[in-house]
């Protein structure tokens, strides 16, 4: 989940903080949970401001600077299954897209785990990871790839046409000039994963 207040300035960061127990007055319990839509919603509408800003490009931030803010949501409202690993590795399957934006990513903690980023070059190395982006340069084998995950407790994103309707749990594109994602929670569920309906409902398609 997010921490801070719900009105989150563009290019600040997001950080993550554990999952708290329910709360003993019902009062309170909805009052958590608009505060956690209104930051999802602050989230988004800061990004697709910045997308829109009339600043020069230089000053822009670029389309995978954006795309990392929303990496790191989407592994935040992700439920795994129990697991024993102090770490949730982030595995990057062909070109490495992000480049330097994904300092905003490394180290941060969900759940008390510690996103570890790594890149693999095989299909069979991706098995040990908990989250993997299958990059444009390798989606001509996206088939291969899925297969190779299937029912396993792996998150599957990329950002290429169509990948949901493939079997990728999460797809980004820009329409419009804003990032926005389909998910497919058929496939989420067969490999064992839970996410979030306060992400979903962000979602442009969701397919099930």
């Amino acid at each position: 989940m997010l921490s801070g207040s719900p009105d989150v300035p563009c290019g600040s960061e997001w950080t993550i903080v554990s999952k708290r127990a329910d709360m003993t007055f019902p009062l309170k319990k909805l009052r958590q949970q608009a505060q956690r839509i209104a930051k999802i919603m602050a989230m988004i509408g800061c990004i697709a401001l910045s997308v829109h800003s009339p600043v020069t490009r230089a000053e822009q931030p670029s389309e995978y600077r954006l795309k990392v803010a929303f990496l790191y949501n989407f592994i935040a409202y992700t439920e795994w299954p129990e697991q024993q690993s102090l770490n949730l590795n982030f595995c990057i399957y062909g070109d490495d897209p992000f480049g330097e934006h994904l300092q905003h990513l490394r180290g941060k903690k969900t759940s008390e785990q510690e996103i570890v980023i790594q890149h693999k070059n095989t299909i069979e190395d991706l098995a040990a990871c908990q989250i993997v982006f299958i990059s444009r340069s390798v989606i001509h084998d996206l088939g291969t790839i899925l297969n190779q995950l299937n029912e396993k407790p792996i998150l599957t994103i990329s950002d290429s046409p169509n990948a949901s309707l493939q079997g990728v749990v999460i797809n980004m594109s820009i329409k419009e000039g804003k990032v926005t994602f389909e998910a497919n929670i058929a496939r989420a569920k067969r490999n064992g994963l839970k996410l979030s309906s306060q992400l979903l409902r962000f979602a442009s398609e969701v397919y099930q």
